[in-house]
């Protein structure tokens, strides 16, 4: 599913005007739309509907919503929350509302103000995609008397007072039980903070033409179940174990022999054909006896229980064996680890994934991953990509999709940049993707080192970083919602994870 940012979206309307839709026919099929589904949602009988329209656009679309409400025999009327609209369109619609009598207050109007607390269901239609920064006085009012009501609110495409191709908030805004998403997904809707404000999200096609859409070439996208079953490749009848890829997994230490087991187990049902479970020697009893399905290569240790350079020979001679490299997970940091680390990223010629402790080792210097010609995938938290890019975490915060598409680009690699709303990013490609599935149950050590063996197993299968990436994001996700209908959110470990994989993989 694409994602269309407001300049985008704005491009997109006025070709489908030039081609013989006009911008009143667009709000009229978007009003009309809402009003349909608000009307599937709530019944007359629920009690009033106040909808609460700025002077733009938006307040146009709630004008149409309030007309076809009322004649459906809802009680219904309109709140002017920024004075009487503007833009023309808007003008007319406000024309057609009145004629029909729909009851219209003033804000700061007692009426006004009891038509917002009354409501069984406010609709807000203020701003749109149009709103920049933080809320002024007056609409911090309007937003916040709102929020105090005890009605659901309907925002109409966008929540007021959020970002909309950022998915910031600045300040007081809007937030609604649900969201109708007119078209397409915007930024908000996928992006945190602003995707809490927006509550369920629906998505209302009005019929944009194809040659509208061909005007711009959205850069995000995001998946449905549908689209992402189609990345991955098909496995024939007659396939054998080394057509589905041979993982050598590089993880784990005597501290934190857990992440080699899960990063490993994740991989093979992920659907990797071989695993080969490299680790420091000492950490034998603690991996070995969890990794049934796995081959193990022992490797020669340092006294703390990490790597030891001696561990370099073994690593090169095996690598041309393996199909791709996942490293990190639970590996410790001491230089002979970044020694062994570095030393493999120059002369690994397959796919290499980095992840934790391979990331905080290479962070001092990442003139080796421009060396590379081999594909690099990076799958850092914010913190980590703090300090790969040197940059405040509160930056990468505020702007993820920038940060993960210019670390990308400038380090001809693929970024898998984690939260709640991952975004991957690639130097192989314009696209951007936004993860949606997943929830808070993945908040738990373990959670990275299983995305890490899925991303690791569809590599080894033969698809493409960015693709690999953006399918294991969304295929974590969905294991975390499959656990949750059966267990409290903060009770799903990563084990429960790779036993949920086999239900949610086609």
């Amino acid at each position: 599913m694409l994602i269309t940012t407001a300049d985008e979206i704005r491009a997109i309307e006025v070709k489908e005007d030039e081609i013989g839709t006009k911008f009143l026919a667009l709000m009229e099929k978007a009003g009309a739309g809402c009003a349909e589904l608000i009307m599937e949602a709530y019944a007359p009988e629920d009690g009033p509907v106040t909808v609460v329209c700025g002077s733009g656009k938006n307040g146009g679309d709630g004008f149409v919503i309030a007309r076809k409400l009322l004649r459906a025999g809802y009680d219904v009327s309109v709140v002017l929350a920024f004075g009487e609209p503007k833009a023309a369109d808007a003008i007319e619609n406000y024309r057609r509302a009145t004629d029909l009598s729909v009851p219209v207050f003033s804000w700061g109007t007692d009426e006004a103000s009891e038509a917002v607390k009354t409501a069984s269901v406010l609709v807000d239609c203020m701003f749109g995609i149009g709103f920049r920064g933080a809320a002024n006085e007056l609409q911090s009012e309007v937003f916040s008397a709102m929020n105090e009501a005890p009605g659901d609110t309907v925002a109409i495409d966008v929540p007021s007072g959020v970002v909309t191709d950022t998915g910031e908030v600045l300040g007081t805004a809007v937030k609604a039980a649900w969201t109708i998403a007119i078209s397409t997904l915007k930024p908000l809707h996928v992006l945190y903070p602003a995707r809490e404000y927006c509550g369920d999200v629906r998505i209302l096609d009005i019929g944009l033409l194809p040659e509208s859409y061909a005007a711009v070439q959205p850069a995000l996208f995001t998946l449905d179940g549908e689209e992402a079953a189609a990345l991955l490749p098909a496995r024939e009848r007659t396939a054998h174990k080394n057509d589905a890829g041979h993982v050598l997994s590089l993880c784990g230490s005597v501290r934190m022999p857990g992440a080699a087991c899960l990063c490993a187990n994740a991989a093979l049902r992920a659907g990797a054909g071989l695993l080969t479970a490299a680790y420091p020697g000492p950490a034998y009893p603690a991996i070995a006896s969890h990794l049934t399905e796995a081959m193990s290569l022992p490797l020669p240790a340092a006294p703390d229980g990490t790597l030891s350079v001696d561990a370099l020979p073994v690593l090169k001679d095996f690598h041309g064996k393996a199909t791709v490299l996942v490293t990190g997970c639970g590996l410790g940091q001491s230089d002979a680890v970044k020694t062994v680390l570095r030393e493999l990223l120059r002369t690994a010629d397959i796919p290499v994934l980095l992840d934790a402790d391979a990331l905080n080792n290479i962070s001092g210097d990442l003139s080796v991953l421009k060396d590379r010609t081999a594909p690099t995938v990076l799958t850092p938290h914010p913190g980590e990509m703090a300090r790969l890019t040197g940059r405040p975490a509160s930056e990468i915060l505020a702007d993820r999709v920038s940060v993960a598409k210019q670390f990308a680009d400038e380090y001809g690699v693929t970024v898998l940049l984690k939260g709640a709303d991952t975004v991957v990013a690639s130097c192989d490609s314009d696209r951007i993707y936004v993860n949606t599935t997943g929830n808070e149950g993945l908040a738990k050590g373990g959670s990275g080192d299983t995305l890490s063996g899925i991303l690791a197993a569809f590599l080894a299968q033969g698809m493409q970083p960015f693709e690999a990436a953006a399918a294991a994001a969304y295929y974590h996700g969905k294991t975390a919602e499959l656990c949750a209908l059966d267990m409290a959110l903060r009770s799903i470990l990563a084990t429960d994870l790779i036993e949920a994989l086999p239900l949610v993989l086609p």
